[in-house]
């Protein structure tokens, strides 16, 4: 379908806000070079997802988030934003 490919290649989170944007604005920004970014957050949602599961179910009680931390401070960067108050 044409949509979901105009979609995948702007790199919209969702097909709602991909529809928004062209409802609003009449026209949608492709980035290639967030395509990467999209992926590696969900693959630490994922994991942080699994996490918080394994905990809930008492199956993990000392996890090292020190990766995942790691992920999201360059991800942070790279968007422009600033590591402040951030060991």
């Amino acid at each position: 379908m044409a949509l979901q490919e105009r979609m995948y290649e702007a790199v919209a989170p969702s097909m709602r806000q991909f529809v928004m944007d062209m409802c609003m604005n009449g026209e949608v920004v492709v980035n290639s070079d967030l395509r990467e970014l999209n992926s590696e957050l969900r693959y630490q949602g994922n994991n942080l997802n699994q996490l918080t599961r394994l905990a809930h179910q008492g199956r993990a009680s000392v996890i090292d988030l020190a990766e995942l931390l790691s992920v999201y401070r360059k991800i942070l960067l790279t968007l422009g934003g600033n590591n402040n108050g951030n060991r």
